[in-house]
């Protein structure tokens, strides 16, 4: 009975606060795929395929989060409730509830070690090589009338667009053929030749810009052209892929690997946090259970930063044994010694 309450009590707070957190996360990454995406034409199911894409990265900080919030929030409320104090009156201890998390935490640990090791590297490729594939197809979305959009290193305005071909349109580059550069031209259409952009334009001037001269170039043709490459849409070894950490110049990727393993090792290693924040007697202490966590949390990302940039295989092994050794020890000295 005890078992079953305890997991009823982590169900109704655990999956509200993860819907929530997960709807917050999808409007912010639906809006980071609309800046990404904002001269690549895209159907509502490119939309949808880019973000399952992305959604993994997202899920990735917020399973953690949410798992150990909602276990300590849980044990929060039946011990404010005098719930818990009616347990232990009738022989239950703290270890108890430790005992019997613990299989739900290791289950939690080993998803989110296939979310890092595996599942996130995958989708990244795919994601990247998704949008790249549509690049190369150069299904641009240049809308006529506005200004500010960009088309690789250039701002493009155009008056009107119809299937590829644009009438009066306007360029310009800081990193065009002469430093800064701006182009006008009736019309101009875009081609995509292996991998190659052109945009082909017609009837026009050139203006080239330096400190002390403008030159000014009439055509009656003009290509410009940007290599944006073939799509890379081949999968990659995941061994091959994490093995380049432990090269010579893989910081990044040593990095990564660094926060995919701490990150991961969060709920095992904060299981007696768990008792710690969430049991207390209601009679003489305030409920800082919301405090704990955030507290916490923040806490143990702040030393995963620091471990992943200045020593990130060390990192792996002390942050998460140290957290796991000193929750166990306040735990010892705060709830086993008086409960």
């Amino acid at each position: 009975m005890l078992k079953r309450y305890l997991f009823m009590s982590f169900a109704q707070v655990f999956f509200p606060f993860f819907l929530v957190l997960l709807f917050i996360a999808s409007v912010v990454l639906l809006i980071d795929i609309a800046g990404r995406t904002y001269v690549v034409k895209m159907s509502f199911i490119d939309l949808g395929t880019l973000f399952m894409y992305l959604i993994p990265g997202s899920l990735f900080f917020i399973i953690p989060i949410t798992f150990f919030a909602a276990l300590v929030l849980a044990i929060s409320r039946l011990a404010y409730d005098y719930e818990l104090m009616v347990c232990f009156s009738l022989g239950a201890k703290p270890l108890d509830i430790v005992k019997f998390f613990l299989p739900i935490t290791l289950l939690a640990t080993i998803i989110l070690f296939v979310f890092s090791l595996i599942m996130l590297p995958l989708a990244n490729s795919a994601s990247k090589n998704f949008v790249a594939q549509k690049k190369a197809d150069i299904d641009v979305n240049i809308k006529p009338g506005e200004f500010g959009q960009k088309l690789g290193d250039w701002l493009v305005y155009v008056d009107s667009a119809h299937k590829r071909i644009y009438q009066n349109l306007v360029l310009f580059s800081e990193n065009g053929f002469e430093g800064d550069t701006f182009i006008v031209a009736e019309s101009g259409k875009t081609n995509n030749n292996q991998g190659l952009f052109e945009l082909n334009l017609a009837q026009g001037s050139s203006y080239f810009a330096k400190p002390e001269e403008i030159k000014r170039v009439d055509y009656e043709t003009m290509s410009v052209r940007q290599n944006v490459g073939e799509p890379q849409l081949r999968g990659y070894d995941l061994f091959e892929y994490w093995s380049e950490a432990f090269s010579a110049n893989s910081h990044q990727k040593l990095r990564k690997l660094a926060q995919a393993v701490i990150v991961s090792l969060f709920p095992i290693a904060s299981i007696f946090l768990v008792p710690l924040f969430g049991i207390a007697n209601p009679r003489f202490h305030s409920n800082m259970s919301y405090f704990y966590v955030i507290a916490s949390v923040g806490l143990y990302f702040v030393l995963m930063h620091i471990a992943s940039e200045h020593f990130a295989l060390l990192g792996i092994v002390i942050i998460p044994l140290a957290w796991l050794l000193a929750s166990f020890l306040l735990y010892k000295k705060f709830i086993a010694k008086f409960y």
